[in-house]
């Protein structure tokens, strides 16, 4: 009995000399540089919002906050990257529900488990997808979209930049009895670039991108995801509106750390990271680019996470998409 006493006590003094150091580590963090690895092309609306928020980090948190742009395999490189780093804090990865998500179960090989090699750390926006057609396809509307899709089966070429997107349309291909030609790309603004340019028909975008082009009329915004109309789109009905009441699909994008990151910097860093999102100017931004971010705590965005890896999973399966590298 006496030998399990001395044991207890040495076991609670070892606790507690652990949580002093980890409240140690976050009191003294940062105090160097922070690296913020995004696995695709700058100017997608994850990377415009982890740039934005980085710049609140380094002005609450007195250190330099920069994000790194590590594009390929579908995110695959920047993610590899960010889960092999130390699990300090000085390396974090703005990640989106495609990384997450859904890579994974559509078939993407990937050389990590976002799952188990990777702790949410803070919410950068949540946005609902739009389908942007080009002015040359002479589509306005999606029901005429769906007609043409009908009388030409896998012959409208519709772009899509990630495995969000590309579940997406495949979710809208079942809804709507269609086959479109979807065609994959790197990044956002090579696909935009080609539907102004009439090289494609479409592509889904979100609003953070596709507004600027469609309010001049460079190219027209058909039908938007969720459950709400854009208060900055007034005019484009969701897919719910028009009769694809499974169609409530948002998309979202988050900052994550290696697992094993001490949690005091991960509370330290969720903290600052609402505070930034509660400001007025990232506020007006995100609102002004038909995006939100709610003020969710480390934990409560951990359960956001679980249960979208849980949704998407389902729905992976359920429309068949498979990827592959």
């Amino acid at each position: 009995m006496k030998s399990f006493a001395i044991h207890a006590v040495m076991a609670g003094t070892l606790l507690a000399l652990g949580q002093a150091a980890f409240a140690q580590q976050a009191d003294s963090y940062p105090s160097k540089p922070v690296r913020i690895v995004f696995g695709f092309p700058a100017g997608s609306a994850t990377d415009v919002a982890a740039r934005r928020v980085a710049a609140k980090l380094s002005a609450e948190l007195g250190q330099s906050f920069y994000v790194e742009n590590r594009p390929g395999a579908n995110g695959n490189i920047g993610g590899e990257a960010a889960a092999k780093a130390r699990p300090d804090g000085y390396t974090l990865l703005a990640a989106t529900i495609s990384e997450m998500a859904i890579n994974k179960p559509a078939g993407i090989r990937m050389s990590y488990d976002p799952a188990k090699d990777f702790v949410p750390v803070g919410l950068l926006f949540t946005s609902n997808p739009v389908l942007v057609s080009s002015n040359a396809s002479k589509l306005e509307t999606v029901p005429q979209l769906v007609a043409r899709a009908k009388a030409r089966p896998g012959e409208v070429n519709w772009a899509a930049v990630n495995a969000f997107q590309q579940v997406f349309v495949a979710s809208f291909e079942k809804a709507a009895g269609v086959k479109l030609n979807v065609v994959p790309y790197k990044g956002t603004a090579f696909a935009m670039t080609d539907v102004i340019g009439g090289q494609l028909d479409g592509m889904v975008g979100y609003p953070a991108e596709a507004m600027g082009h469609t309010s001049a009329g460079r190219a027209r915004a058909l039908g938007l995801g969720g459950t709400q109309r854009n208060a900055y789109m007034p005019d484009t009905p969701t897919l719910g509106e028009l009769g694809y009441a499974d169609m409530d699909l948002i998309a979202w994008g988050g900052l994550f750390a290696p697992a094993g990151t001490p949690p005091a910097i991960v509370d330290k860093l969720n903290r600052a990271i609402r505070n930034a999102n509660a400001t007025p100017d990232v506020r007006e931004a995100l609102a002004k680019t038909g995006s939100e971010a709610k003020p969710y705590t480390a934990d409560q965005f951990a359960t956001f996470v679980r249960n979208e890896i849980a949704r998407w999973d389902k729905l992976v399966h359920e429309t068949g998409v498979k990827i592959g590298e």
